[in-house]
């Protein structure tokens, strides 16, 4: 348990990591299979989505992306905010994206997509910018392609020159990619059963941890005091 939870800088721990970018996963793929084939987190692909869209006049794809990159944007700014104004501003970070998948899944499947995804993708934007660090390396716990890189460059790196800190840092990596990629699969086999209710997994899970963070932080504050 030592190895997963980091008790001098908990929102670093590979714990919060792992559940996040699972969580990362399980939510891209919800919105991407559940709301017209939209990504909630990445951008990347939404801004390729987007232009083919303005090729084929989709007015509904134009609509979709635009407002999952904008109320991305948002997401970030209101994030950055809770930082300079709020101590435990992670624990409030994640408060967004639990209201939002509690109200998501509650409506039908026909309910505009725009709103949905728009919706989830402020709510991730906020919790990629809250844990965007494991072990003091920054990472992405909503869209993994960097961090597969930095696996593959770190791992490389300690093939050739057998650094132990190279081969920790590519297995923390790999440990997110995997995670992400387990979150995706997950929401996938649950869809087909649940529909638009697949997404109060996610909320659970982050509900979970939002407590966990806060009984950390709790627990960390008391220690401080005291010594």
């Amino acid at each position: 348990m030592n190895k997963l939870l980091n008790t001098h800088h908990v929102e670093e721990a590979r714990l919060f990591a792992i559940v996040m970018t699972f969580c990362g996963g399980f939510l891209d793929a919800f919105t991407y299979i559940q709301c017209g084939h939209t990504l909630a987190a990445a951008q990347t692909g939404n801004i390729v989505f987007l232009a083919a869209a303005l090729v084929n006049h989709n007015v509904i794809g134009i609509i979709d992306r635009c407002g999952a990159i904008i109320l991305y944007v948002l997401g970030i700014i209101v994030a950055i905010t809770f930082q300079a104004h709020i101590k435990y501003w992670r624990i409030f970070c994640l408060f967004p994206i639990l209201i939002i998948g509690g109200f998501v899944g509650a409506m039908p499947e026909n309910f505009p997509t725009y709103l949905s995804v728009g919706l989830v993708s402020f709510g991730l934007a906020l919790l990629n910018t809250a844990f965007s660090k494991i072990e003091g390396l920054g990472y992405s716990s909503v869209f993994t392609t960097g961090n597969i890189k930095k696996s593959v460059v770190f791992g490389t790196e300690y093939i050739y020159h057998h650094r132990q800190q190279d081969l920790k840092i590519a297995v923390n990596y790999f440990i997110v990619v995997l995670a992400f990629t387990l979150g995706a699969i997950s929401s996938a086999i649950i869809q087909p059963f649940s529909r638009m209710k697949t997404i109060w997994v996610a909320v659970a899970i982050i509900l979970l941890t939002d407590i966990f963070y806060y009984y950390q932080k709790v627990v960390d504050y008391r220690m401080k005091l005291a010594t």
